[in-house]
């Protein structure tokens, strides 16, 4: 289950070092569903992709949620 708000979004974050990830929420024939994780430790790579979930029930709490899982993921890269 996606969140219930309803509307596509994104929260993508990138490094110098080539480090290229994010959450999306919108149609991608790569994934089953709307929500996921997309992420490439270089630019030369391709994207991985991973199904996610988040529970918040509004913009604020998704935010929140979105960015602590994106700040645990980029603090275990590398």
């Amino acid at each position: 289950m996606r969140t219930p708000i309803r509307a596509y979004y994104t929260l993508h974050y990138s490094e110098s070092n080539g480090l290229d990830c994010g959450f999306h929420c919108e149609p991608n024939p790569h994934v089953d569903g709307l929500l996921h994780y997309q992420k490439r430790e270089d630019t030369n790579e391709a994207y991985t992709y991973e199904p996610v979930s988040f529970g918040a029930r509004s913009v604020t709490g998704l935010l929140w949620e979105m960015m602590d899982a994106l700040a645990e993921r980029v603090d275990g890269f590398g």
